[in-house]
């Protein structure tokens, strides 16, 4: 008999363990923006991440335009006004993003900061039509794109030729049969 009540304990205990059990596990689990106030979240991303992807984006704009110089120093280009102009170009995007860091300080109101985060974005597009760039260049200017992309999510701006040129926007959104060619 005691036996028999043991074994029926046992059983009810570990039910009782086994419905508790994920309710324990969501209470530890950490949250990752889903519970979030609207507040802090901006399109897909949390105040955080805005601000890391800003603070890299800084690091990256030093290493580009120390890298740029380094390039052109070894380049055809040394020495003419061509390399002053694009090393002005590399440092007035180095200080565009400096500005967009320090403005947006620990990122609570993106607001603040929209008008330098666009500065940024022309800069960004400015240095993209300078011209090819060399393996460590294009690897670092890959990096910078990405944070550009997302610095303009987060604050719903356009960034790039495809979103920035409205009539290639609007001719992406048209149905299928109105990008046919018209036969005269």
């Amino acid at each position: 008999m005691t036996n028999r009540r043991t074994m029926s304990f046992s059983i009810l205990a570990a039910a009782f363990l086994a419905l508790c059990l994920p309710m324990v596990a969501a209470a530890q689990w950490p949250d990752y923006g889903r519970n979030r106030d609207r507040n802090d979240q901006y399109g897909r991303y949390d105040v955080r991440y805005v601000r890391d992807s800003v603070h890299r984006l800084d690091r990256l704009a030093k290493d580009f335009e120390r890298e740029v110089d380094r390039s052109l120093d070894r380049s055809r280009r040394d020495g003419t006004r061509s390399e002053d102009r694009i090393n002005n170009e590399a440092r007035q995007f180095r200080n565009v993003v400096g500005n967009l860091k320090s403005r947006l300080g620990n990122g609570r109101d993106l607001n603040r900061s929209r008008n330098e985060a666009q500065r940024v974005l022309q800069e960004a597009q400015g240095l993209n039509r300078v011209g090819r760039f060399n393996g460590q260049l294009a690897s670092i200017w890959s990096q910078i794109q990405r944070e550009l992309n997302v610095i303009a999510d987060a604050y719903n701006l356009g960034y790039g030729t495809y979103r920035n040129d409205r009539n290639n926007r609007n001719r992406n959104n048209d149905p299928w049969y109105r990008r046919l060619p018209i036969p005269y």
